[in-house]
């Protein structure tokens, strides 16, 4: 690697990681208001910023005063993280359905919810008409002990499903053919180069490393913007359903890749680098290759070579970052995902390392990667079948299609 190189990459490392630092986390927009009197109802009241249908339902709400006495006793962002957990538990008290949690605007009142403004608009007046002082104290006792658990609620199985989605999604990319491709000729390259085993360890490791410090920070940094948008929620309809789509296409052309790798096709399949970017990646390489594959210049090179490979790389883990925004339950372990999704995605590159230190040749792993190429796709389509049914659901669900 040229000095101007390392230079280059080690300023797009330090890019990534102001700008997730800057993005920082949502601030907390938690509003608690008194009783105006003994008898007023309380409401919980779940909105976003930049809803449209949200800035309908308090226009109601004020219409509504004039009429009923209640009071907003708290008034959440369903995007803030703190407000979230909470809702997660009230959810699960008040039986609202998988795939209609986290939804804004909803309003708690009583021992009912109210889900979109349809809803509210045709039951809460019902609801404030028949309140009882055991109904009000009802949803009072419902959030004080939402509050006071640890907020995961019981999604059980739709929530262990989601997180080994994300989990499968991560092991997925790192061992797709078109990274793999990249992890061979980079271990091909150790090889040749490399004076010993132990530099091949360090080198590779040090390699992983980098890599995986450029796509958590892309994560964070993407997933950062995204919740932080007050545009978002009036479009996250539109939004769940491209990507949904999106994932059903690749799903379709992950089967047709699969067909052709089980016949031998591997250079024709649809879901790989363009030559354009694999050329640039493997001149990346050969550059550091001539350096001796310093350790710290592996680290360095990652960086560019990750950009160079996200197009490939990006069509699992976009759709990933957004089915855990998607859910309130993963939007509190966010981090934590992106990171176990970073660590499974490198994982084939560490084992990849130790096998060539180990004393096997790139050959081999040509070899195992030509045998496996056709399960993996497989394996790729149905998680994005996967992907593809929830994200369509969830935009059916915001769009009232399916209550």
């Amino acid at each position: 690697m040229t000095r101007n190189t390392a230079w280059r990459a080690a300023a797009f490392l330090a890019a990534m990681l102001i700008g997730v630092c800057m993005i920082g986390v949502p601030v907390r927009a938690v509003e608690q208001t008194t009783p105006p009197s003994a008898t007023s109802v309380p409401l919980v009241y779940y909105y976003t910023v930049g809803c449209s249908e949200c800035r309908a339902v308090e226009e109601y709400l004020g219409a509504l005063s004039k009429k009923y006495d209640f009071y907003v006793y708290k008034k959440v962002d369903a995007l803030d993280s703190t407000g979230a957990k909470v809702r997660s538990a009230l959810d699960t008290s008040y039986g609202v359905p998988d795939a209609q949690r986290g939804i804004a605007p909803t309003i708690f009142v009583g021992d009912k919810v109210f889900l979109r403004e349809s809803a509210i608009k045709t039951g809460l007046e019902q609801a404030l008409k028949s309140s009882t002082p055991a109904l009000r104290q009802h949803l009072l006792d419902a959030w004080k002990t939402a509050e006071a658990g640890d907020g995961t609620g019981s999604t059980d199985l739709f929530k262990t499903f989601s997180v080994l989605t994300v989990i499968g999604a991560g092991l997925l990319d790192g061992i797709n053919p078109c990274a793999f491709a990249t992890l061979i000729f980079f271990i091909s390259y150790l090889i040749m180069r490399s004076k010993s085993r132990r530099d091949i360890l360090f080198v590779g490791l040090a390699f992983a490393l980098g890599v995986f410090i450029a796509y958590l920070a892309a994560g964070l940094g993407l997933y950062q913007l995204v919740s932080r948008a007050t545009w978002f929620f009036a479009l996250s309809k539109w939004f769940y359903l491209a990507i949904g789509i999106f994932a059903g296409v690749i799903a379709v052309l992950s089967v047709r890749d699969a067909w052709r790798a089980r016949h031998g096709d591997l250079g024709d399949m649809t879901l790989q680098l363009p030559e354009r970017n694999k050329g640039m990646i493997h001149g990346l390489i050969r550059n550091q290759a001539r350096t001796g594959f310093v350790a710290t210049s592996a680290f360095l090179v990652a960086f560019p070579v990750s950009l160079f490979e996200f197009m490939c790389t990006g069509q699992t883990y976009l759709p990933t970052i957004v089915l855990i925004f998607s859910q309130s339950v993963l939007k509190q372990r966010a981090a934590l995902l992106l990171v176990v999704y970073n660590l499974l995605f490198v994982l084939p590159l560490v084992l990849i390392t130790v096998i060539a230190y180990l004393g096997v040749t790139s050959d081999h792993l040509v070899t195992w990667l030509k045998r496996n190429a056709a399960p993996v796709k497989a394996a790729t389509a149905v998680l994005f079948v996967a992907l593809a049914g929830f994200l369509i659901v969830r935009a059916l669900t915001l769009f009232g299609v399916i209550r």
